[in-house]
């Protein structure tokens, strides 16, 4: 049967711990971040204008493209400016690709990001490069996420009450005091999502793509429910990347395989909507690939 386009985020679908908390930690949202968060989105550790950590978490993003006007090494040091936007987090990835100097060739791969600005990124390179970059490239961060969010409680001001919920409405807390917010981020839990893709039109997302790394598009979440409506995106498989190759092992999520398939390669729930591995927008299971609690360095 054809599946239908109904994305509901990352639902938990195994790991160490038992239903139904699973591994959930509490984690804190700031009660004056006003973008909404939904039960099933990804988050990421929030950041301040030195792009260091606040403390907070804040709905993810699947990456920050940068408008890069200039890039200068000093000893093994290299500095980029870019078009004034939100700090890229210190721990991210930035990935470079076009750039070159008129001496040294390009300076193009993955760097860690090491000091930010608003202005500014700081990551350390190898090799000998001129003052005169003659291609500035395109410049995209990749920052981890620190995991799947399933929920908060805060202080209402409306209902002068404590308050449970499956998102984060965006305001109505008292700022006096954090939104407690429960995220799943162990890094043995896997997650059912849907497939989709955000540039084209989508194809299923099959056994070929097992073993794959995948990106996501966080969707429009359902404020009658307050269920997430981020999706595996399909355009960030390998052989859809506009980033290339370098971006890939950056991608948050691992294919673990379509969803409910048996050992034969068969489906015994196919005619369930979302277990057709044949067609588009058909269910997969996943799991953490690039998380704060897997990187080697963090933010």
């Amino acid at each position: 049967m054809a599946n239908t386009n109904a994305p509901n985020g990352f639902s938990q679908y195994s790991g160490t711990g038992s239903v139904p908390t699973y591994e959930q930690v509490q984690m804190a949202i700031a009660a004056t971040n006003t973008t909404a968060i939904y039960f099933g989105d990804p988050v990421v550790q929030a950041t301040g204008t030195t792009g260091l950590g606040t403390g907070f978490i804040a709905q993810a993003v699947p990456s920050q493209a940068l408008t890069v006007s200039g890039i200068v090494v000093t000893t093994g040091v290299a500095v980029a400016t870019f078009t004034a936007t939100t700090a890229p987090p210190v721990g991210a990835a930035l990935v470079l690709t076009g750039t070159s100097f008129a001496t040294g060739g390009g300076l193009n791969g993955a760097f860690l990001i090491t000091a930010s600005t608003t202005t500014t990124a700081t990551f350390n390179v190898t090799g000998a490069y001129s003052s005169t970059l003659t291609g500035p490239g395109t410049a995209t961060v990749y920052t981890p996420i620190a995991g799947i969010f399933v929920g908060c409680k805060y202080l209402s001001v409306a209902q002068k009450r404590t308050t449970w919920s499956n998102y984060w409405p965006g305001s109505d807390a008292n700022t006096a005091a954090a939104v407690t917010a429960y995220v799943i981020d162990d890094s043995n839990a896997q997650f059912n999502v849907q497939t989709a893709n955000s540039n084209t039109t989508a194809t299923a997302v099959g056994f070929a793509s097992t073993g794959n790394n995948i990106g996501f598009a966080i969707g429009t979440g359902n404020t009658a429910n307050g269920l997430s409506g981020a999706y595996a995106d399909q355009y960030t498989l390998t052989a859809n990347s506009p980033v290339g190759a370098a971006s890939n092992q950056l991608l948050p999520f691992r294919i673990i395989g379509p969803l409910n398939y048996t050992p034969d390669g068969s489906n015994p729930l196919q005619s369930i909507n979302g277990n057709d591995f044949t067609s588009a927008f058909n269910r997969i299971v996943v799991a953490f690939n690039n998380a704060a609690l897997k990187q080697f360095s963090g933010i």
